[in-house]
């Protein structure tokens, strides 16, 4: 019987599915060169049970072929305050709400003090704002897959909120629906590397002479709903970052530093793995121009019937239009297929050196902020929509 260890790596979405389910404990998650996490069996301690490949997901399908969405809508949380703190339109809040009312528990990714990314569970309503927001680097799950299985016995309200790739991990772990657990699964580009991440984090720092406090992928408070990073420093200095000029945000658009499997990704069309999916409905100035927001619109996709009966019983606390999975999928390209992988992507990991961050990025990726990158950074987002309503984009 094969075991983990002698599949091919670059298949590999770094659940850590495997090491979870192993009975006896002989496999851990070893970060690469380039920074992401593989399995390494421990052959004296393994048993040959095969349980690792069994319930790959990757090596598995645990989907069904002939599950499709059900009803797909634009939407934003009714609660202003709670929609302009999220990165789109706010529904994940609702939906953690919901569940954090029943006595439940919410999983997803979080930034942590030492920013660090990885997945934690929550069980009150103040922690929320550790879950909130796009992270656009692979989140560490940890061993929460461990933890859900033993709050789900306990008969409690789970929601697990991850990548796609994360909840078929999670589904293949626990190998079984539980009708106390709601999955959400984003829309999702692909993910580079935290070993990449802290070293653009430590060229931030290097570059404006403090520790780093706070990092956000996706703030508001500058230019509405879109692509700026809030950095918050030591020093008291607070940066706002369009990502058409920054290095690590505008690298991780054009596709260029994700881990390998994202580039063949399986999980890329229109079956969805998780229960809701949720993403930017990006273009929805053309789509639906009447539901328009600055503060962000989300698109919801209700793939399941234990998904509908979830969003039925928070609706009143949503705005929805009616949509289609078309329409969404114009611009949220990865409904449809995988990120392409640039030849880049070669060099990518090659030097990944705070001190030499830039230059690179630059030299390997070939980065550089064009004019009209700059021009796109400096035109309120506003105007941007209204650029686009002109030229019907």
């Amino acid at each position: 019987m094969k075991n983990i260890l002698e599949l091919d790596k670059k298949s590999c979405t770094g659940c850590r599915m495997c090491e979870q389910i192993c009975p006896v404990k002989a496999i851990k998650m070893v970060e690469n060169n380039e920074g992401f996490i593989e399995p390494v069996v421990d052959n004296n301690k393994c048993i040959n049970c095969g349980l690792c490949v069994k319930r790959c997901p990757q090596l598995n399908n645990i989907l069904d072929e002939n599950s499709r969405t059900i009803e797909v809508y634009a939407a934003k949380n009714k609660n202003i305050e709670e929609q302009k703190t999220s990165s789109s339109g706010g529904i994940f809040s609702v939906l953690s709400n919901y569940v954090l009312d029943k006595n439940g528990k919410v999983y997803g990714c979080t930034l942590d003090d030492n920013l660090n990314i990885k997945h934690i569970g929550i069980s009150n309503k103040s922690e929320l704002n550790k879950i909130k927001g796009s992270k656009y680097v692979q989140s560490n799950t940890e061993n929460t897959f461990e933890e859900v299985k033993e709050d789900l016995k306990n008969n409690k309200f789970v929601l697990y909120s991850g990548t796609p790739c994360q909840i078929a991990g999670l589904k293949a772990f626990l190998g079984k629906e539980y009708n106390n657990l709601i999955t959400v699964d984003l829309v999702c580009h692909g993910v580079p590397s935290p070993k990449l991440f802290k070293a653009y984090l430590k060229w931030l720092e290097n570059k404006n002479d403090s520790k780093i406090k706070t990092y956000e992928f996706r703030n508001k408070e500058k230019n509405a709903w879109g692509l700026t990073a809030k950095i918050v420093f030591e020093n008291g200095k607070i940066k706002y970052v369009k990502a058409e000029t920054d290095p690590y945000y505008k690298t991780f658009l054009d596709s260029k530093t994700y881990r390998e499997v994202c580039y063949n990704c399986k999980y890329a069309n229109e079956n969805r793995v998780g229960d809701i999916t949720l993403a930017d409905y990006w273009g929805i100035e053309k789509e639906h121009p009447e539901f328009y927001d600055e503060n962000g619109v989300s698109a919801i996709l209700i793939n399941t019937i234990k998904g509908k009966e979830i969003f039925e019983k928070v609706r009143e606390n949503i705005e929805v239009e009616k949509s289609t999975l078309e329409k969404v999928a114009r611009k949220n390209g990865n409904l449809t297929h995988s990120s392409k992988r640039d030849v880049v992507r070669d060099n990518a990991y090659e030097q990944v050196n705070f001190l030499q961050f830039e230059k690179g990025m630059k030299k390997n990726l070939n980065f550089k902020v064009k004019s009209l990158d700059k021009i796109k950074s400096i035109i309120p987002h506003k105007v941007k929509v209204k650029i686009k309503k002109v030229l019907g984009r």
